[in-house]
Formats: C-alpha cells, sequence, structure tokens
C-alpha cells in the first residue's frame, strides 16, 4: 500500500488563456519513515541544506515566505554541485513547489536578504 497520497491541481487564467491541471491519488511508497522540516532565512550567498540524518531523500515541499509583493523578491532551490548552486526551482513570494530528490547535495538562496523558505523533506 502506497505511504503518501499527493493531490495537485492548477488553473491559470490570463486573458483569453485558460489551463488546468490536475494530478489527483498520485501515490508513492517511502522506503523510511524520518521527516527534515526547516524555515531557512536566506541571503543571497549560497546556503546549504543538511540532510545528512536522512538516509535516503524522497519528496521535497518547499514554499517561499517572502512577504514582499515584487516579484523579483524569489528564492531559489537546487543542487549543490563543488560549491555551485544550480537552480531547479525559483520560487516567487508565495510560490509553493512539490518534487521528488535525487541522491546528491543541495543548496538554496534568495535575490533579496532575510527572505524566509519553508523546506519539508520526507525520506524515501
Amino acid at each position: 500500500m502506497p505511504d503518501i497520497t499527493l493531490s495537485i491541481t492548477g488553473q491559470a487564467i490570463k486573458g483569453s488563456l485558460t489551463q488546468s491541471f490536475a494530478a489527483n491519488g498520485v501515490t508513492a511508497d517511502m522506503t523510511s519513515t524520518g521527516m527534515m522540516a526547516v524555515t531557512l532565512n536566506l541571503g543571497t550567498a549560497t546556503t546549504q541544506i543538511v540532510t545528512s540524518n536522512m538516509s535516503t531523500l524522497g519528496y521535497a515541499f518547499a514554499r517561499s515566505l517572502v512577504t514582499a509583493t515584487a516579484i523579483t523578491a524569489t528564492v531559489s532551490f537546487g543542487r549543490l554541485v563543488a560549491g555551485t548552486l544550480h537552480d531547479a526551482v525559483t520560487l516567487r513570494p508565495g510560490e509553493a513547489a512539490a518534487m521528488r530528490l535525487s541522491t546528491g547535495d543541495y543548496a538554496a538562496k534568495a535575490a533579496v536578504a532575510s527572505s524566509p523558505l519553508l523546506l519539508e523533506i520526507l525520506e524515501g
């Protein structure tokens, strides 16, 4: 029996464009039972996300807690390779993302100092 059930819906309406997306009842198995939840207060320098206490990286849920109204106040999240952040996700204020992580090191940074990012990672 799957351990996680995800329901993801989206709708974009802009002028004459209307687009909907739904992925309901998506299931996944977890190989372990751990979870990491952290709120990072990001600056413009790269901040490594420490996951060494987790046996296997699984689903990650990220949400920008930035309250600025400027869309340029983004936070980025991605792979850390040889000290360099390779952005995979860029979130504008209030946006969220869900993804399954592959093995490796991760980091985050912000376009504006003092930008909070909520990050939850499930094992497996």
